[in-house]
């Protein structure tokens, strides 16, 4: 696959003022961006191709929802789903969770709709770990600062309709956790990790890395976030609604298990003989021209909750003939719209040539709604001083 953009003189001029960078140095970070891009296009194609990933989402539901296209529209494939309706309700759970090292990105909006409307529709106890520790080694963030961003982004949820009632949102300072973690890293070797997200070899260069030590732990910690269910709640089956780029957690919680499994009683019968992970790979959201995704780390990349309100209405209603197509995923996956608003709003992204205003009703549309949300982020803050000592040593346990 050969990705190309022919970048304009005009263009390089803009965006090196916008960054405060020369010419020269927007040119070369291009480069880099267009090996970047080209590098994780194949690299998600092959992990859909070597994993013997399923996209054939025709007969795909999950106790009921999906019969409607619910989740072919979302989705870009999946890992043992078609197994899950064999399980009774009780004995699932869903498992995702989100690093707090800044504002959401609308990829991290895209994830938290999803899995909002997964828990709503199929009834399924549901876990959203907002991952400060784990963010700890794999980003190099200040401990307080994640530790801040982790209070936000629970409260966020909740305003935006978690059911505390049928599911828990934590953080992973939480004694369940590490008893977790230091189960599942007895069966692990360190050549378990040597693959990491397909985004990985961009975040290296804009060295926004761990070392290679404390990535391995990142990793770990997440793979003990999916298990946790099938080892304290004994549940059966854990789907985990994801990124492609992140496959590598769902896979390590089924080597986990299956090698726990073949130990003697099982690691003493902590696990069920049917304990499954199944994956649920959402369609990603580009990132702004030329990132391949919206990251949280990489401002120029996203549009997030943290920009102003300007920089969003830029990025949205101005975005430019190069971002239409992201602002369209954004209306598709990053909003909890119904599906004949978003199905008006693609045939008017369709028809944007010939009427260019009413696709621009539709981007003004969703810049209000992304500025709803930013207030409801705003309103979330913490505004008490942090104590990192408090936070971590007085924790009360969630069960």
């Amino acid at each position: 696959m050969n990705v190309k953009f022919d970048l304009t003189k005009k263009e390089l001029e803009d965006i090196a003022k916008k960054q405060g960078k020369t010419i020269n140095e927007v040119a070369s970070e291009y480069k880099y961006a267009l090996k970047d891009l080209e590098y994780s296009l194949n690299e998600i194609n092959s992990i859909i191709r070597e994993n013997n990933y399923k996209t054939d989402f025709n007969n795909i539901n999950i106790k009921g929802y999906g019969k409607l296209g619910e989740i072919k529209n979302k989705y870009i494939c999946y890992d043992n789903v078609e197994k899950v309706n064999n399980y009774d309700l009780k004995d699932i759970a869903i498992v995702t969770g989100f690093g707090p090292t800044n504002a959401p990105t609308a990829g991290t909006l895209s994830t938290i709709f999803k899995t909002l409307e997964l828990q709503k529709e199929t009834g399924i106890y549901t876990h959203i770990v907002i991952s400060e520790l784990s963010a700890l080694n794999s980003r190099q963030k200040p401990l307080d600062s994640l530790s801040l961003y982790s209070k936000q982004f629970i409260t966020f949820i909740k305003k935006l309709g978690f059911n505390e009632k049928n599911g828990e949102i934590r953080t992973d300072n939480f004694l369940d956790h590490s008893r977790t973690f230091s189960i599942i890293s007895s069966v692990f070797k360190t050549s378990d990790f040597t693959k990491g997200e397909a985004t990985d070899k961009m975040y290296k260069r804009l060295n926004i890395l761990g070392n290679d030590f404390s990535i391995m732990v990142s990793q770990c910690y997440t793979v003990a976030d999916i298990v946790l269910p099938l080892i304290r709640d004994k549940k059966k089956c854990v789907i985990v609604p994801a990124g492609l780029e992140e496959f590598l957690y769902p896979h390590l919680a089924q080597v986990s298990i299956d090698r726990m499994k073949k130990k003697i009683g099982g690691v003493n019968n902590l696990l069920d003989s049917e304990a499954t992970v199944c994956a649920l790979y959402g369609k990603i959201i580009k990132g702004l021209f030329p990132y391949v995704k919206m990251s949280k780390s990489i401002k120029d990349s996203s549009i997030n909750l943290g920009d102003t309100n300007e920089e969003i209405y830029k990025k949205i209603v101005e975005c430019g003939f190069r971002n239409e197509e992201v602002i369209l995923q954004m209306i598709t996956l990053a909003s909890n719209w119904n599906a004949n608003i978003i199905n008006d709003a693609t045939i008017a992204f369709n028809n944007r040539n010939r009427n260019y205003d009413e696709w621009l009703k539709y981007k003004k549309k969703y810049y209000d709604f992304f500025i709803k949300l930013k207030c409801l982020w705003e309103e979330s803050k913490y505004n008490e001083p942090i104590n990192t000592y408090n936070e971590l040593f007085k924790v009360e346990e969630t069960k």
